[in-house]
């Protein structure tokens, strides 16, 4: 039988992001989150996508799946100084490092943490004039449910924005192109469904948005800002390594051609983020 829209090709997994347990497993997320997100490459890409989501002076706005705040920060201060911003995730660690950032970046008097599961919000009809989730999808089984959740807390025209990668969509230069393939299908084999980002206008459809929008935005990275993707992608190697599907002398040169490619300023590595964006019908 076909599956549905709403199965995917991964439906009822989980992934080592789906639940997080243990002081330790929280501070590795928190950290590779935080090195994420502060990248310059996904600073540049969050400034798009919240232009296209637009919350104005004044409005009240929830954070689904907020992880370590990156994102939450950023609303806040659009939102200023009359809004409010509700950060959400199931992992009451990582909420603790939200609101850590939170202080840090002077906004947690207008953000409310909650412990809660995107499927099942527990807020009233309307209660948001926007809604957003970021990098959470590709980790969660049912997404449909998440989006549904959005648009129903969410007011009578107000906007819902999701936000995922398609991790088909990465590329790296240099690398052995049978390598590369290897270490990046592995890679994104660990989520629940990687593909999520050309699922989403679809998802978006079958829920009853109106005025969908489907918006590419691709993350860049030149190496010459930071290193924070370059670690994501090491560490990765370094997982497929330790996986077997690679071998130590294919991640030797691996790694060594990204450290020759970064002195002559050669390394670029790109993936693609898809911003779906629809309101809620009047």
């Amino acid at each position: 039988m076909e599956k549905s829209l709403e199965e995917g090709p991964t439906a009822d997994r989980s992934d080592h992001w789906s639940e997080l347990g243990g002081a330790e497993r929280i501070a590795e997320a928190t950290e590779t989150l935080t090195r994420l997100g502060g990248s310059a490459a996904e600073a540049r890409v969050r400034a798009r996508y919240l232009d296209l989501l637009s919350p104005q002076s004044g409005e009240i706005v929830i954070d689904v799946g907020a992880g370590a705040g990156a994102v939450t920060v950023e609303l806040a201060r659009r939102v200023a100084p009359g809004g409010r911003v509700f950060a959400v995730d199931p992992s009451a660690g990582l909420l603790d490092a939200a609101r850590a950032a939170m202080r840090q970046a002077g906004v947690s008097h207008l953000v409310d943490c909650r412990v809660a599961d995107g499927r099942g919000l527990p807020f009233g009809p309307a209660a948001f004039d926007a809604a957003l989730c970021h990098w959470v999808l590709l980790h969660v089984d049912r997404p449909g449910e998440v989006i549904a959740e959005m648009k129903r807390v969410t007011r009578r025209g107000g906007r819902v924005l999701s936000v995922e990668m398609d991790w088909e969509t990465a590329m790296v230069h240099p690398g052995n192109t049978a390598v590369t393939r290897k270490i990046f299908n592995f890679s994104a084999d660990r989520h629940v469904d990687a593909w999520i980002g050309r699922r989403l206008a679809g998802l978006f459809n079958s829920v009853g948005f109106a005025d969908v929008v489907i918006e590419p935005i691709v993350l860049i990275d030149r190496g010459r800002d930071d290193r924070a993707w370059i670690e994501y992608l090491e560490e990765r190697a370094r997982m497929a390594l330790a996986a077997g599907v690679i071998g130590s002398d294919d991640l030797a040169e691996w790694m060594q051609g990204i450290a020759d490619a970064l002195a002559a300023n050669t390394f670029f590595f790109a993936v693609t983020q898809f911003a779906v964006l629809g309101r809620v019908p009047a």
